[in-house]
This record gives structure tokens, C-alpha cells and sequence, in this order.
């Protein structure tokens, strides 16, 4: 409407009328500018405090799927944090070995799992569960045979458990991506399940 007023003072008048008309019209009452309106509704549609957009708890996935996503992160975690502490205590070569395996196996999986993970808006677990963290701190005051035994038969349980889980999520998920991972994982457990177990026949 500015243009108008560039003009001669004639049209003062009819434009004083018509503004006046035009303020008062139902209408104009919603052209508000976007740059008046955009502060208020984007605080209407902000989260409210304490509370995460639903994606980011994986609402997208299955409560199975998610509570697979949870049990293989935190065993992921176990084994390497597990492998790390008896690299340190353990004088046992094979034990050694056999956890220098578990360390590359298991870090790239893990880290395979986390991208996959929050690919589909959900964030796994950062640390193994109460049980696991008891297991790491019942291991880190067993020492030379008495902690390669412990330990071994820790990863045979342990491994036993996973390999259950991978299994049921290739065969029973709802997401095809966390099929494939719990497939291919699976194999892993598998060998490693069939390392632990030798070790364990052998007497470590």
C-alpha cells in the first residue's frame, strides 16, 4: 500500500478511508507478516521440557527390535571391555589370543550397531548391564589360572546367550536391516562360541 502514498496530497483522503476500512475488516486480521507469526508457533511446537522427539526412542522399531538393539549393544560392550581386562591380567597365550580376537571382533560390530541404531532414531545402550559390570568387577580381583578359568567360562555362557539372541532376531524381526546385522553377527558368535569352548575343554 506505501506506493500509493507517493502521489499527490488529492489522494490522502480516499486512502485514509479505505486504510481505515481495511483495518477493520475480519480478513486483514489474518495477514499477519510470517515474520510476526513464525516466534510464536515455533514455540508452540517445540518439545516440552524433559521429554525426547519420538524418534530418538527408535518409535519407528518394534519393542522387539529395540529390545534386541539394547541386549546385543550391551554384550557388544561386555566382550570388549571383558577381552580388555584379561589382555591385562591374564599370562595365558591362547587366553590372550583368544581375547585379542574377541577385541577385533567385537569393536567394529558394536560400532556397526550404534550407526545402524541411530540410523533408525533409536540410541543404544553405552556401558554393559548391572549383571555384566558385576561380572568385570568379580574378574578384576581373580588372578593367573583362577582368572583364565573364570573367565573362560564367562565367555562361553555369555557367547551361548548371544548366539540365542542373534538367532531369534534373524528369524523373528520386524526390521529387515537388524535381520541382516543379527545374521551376519550371528556367525561371529558362532566362532567365537566354538574358541571358548575349546579353550575351556583345555582347562584355561
Amino acid at each position: 500500500m506505501k506506493k500509493y502514498f507517493v502521489g499527490t496530497a488529492s489522494f490522502a483522503m480516499p486512502l485514509m478511508v479505505a486504510a481505515t476500512c481495511f483495518a477493520q475488516s475480519p480478513t486483514s486480521q489474518t495477514s499477519v507478516p510470517p515474520s510476526v507469526v513464525a516466534p510464536t508457533a515455533h514455540v508452540a511446537s517445540a518439545p516440552k521440557a524433559g521429554t525426547l522427539p519420538a524418534e530418538s526412542s527408535g518409535a519407528n522399531l518394534s519393542a522387539a527390535d529395540r529390545a534386541f538393539v539394547q541386549k546385543a549393544a550391551q554384550g557388544g560392550l561386555a566382550e570388549v571391555q571383558l577381552a580388555q581386562l584379561a589382555q591385562q591380567k591374564t599370562s595365558n597365550a591362547d587366553v590372550k589370543q583368544f581375547a585379542q580376537q574377541m577385541i577385533d571382533d567385537h569393536t567394529p560390530n558394536n560400532e556397526q550397531l550404534v550407526k545402524l541404531a541411530e540410523a533408525k532414531g533409536l540410541t543404544p545402550p553405552t556401558e554393559p548391564n548391572a549383571v555384566q559390570q558385576k561380572t568385570l568387577a568379580r574378574l578384576q580381583n581373580a588372578q593367573g589360572a583362577k582368572f583364565d578359568r573364570a573367565y573362560i567360562a564367562g565367555q562361553v555362557k555369555a557367547h551361548e546367550s548371544m548366539l540365542k539372541l542373534m538367532r531369534a532376531e534373524a528369524t523373528s524381526g520386524t526390521d529387515s536391516d537388524l535381520k541382516a546385522f543379527a545374521q551376519q553377527t550371528s556367525l561371529v558368535v558362532e566362532h567365537h562360541l566354538s574358541m571358548a569352548r575349546s579353550l575351556s575343554k583345555a582347562g584355561a
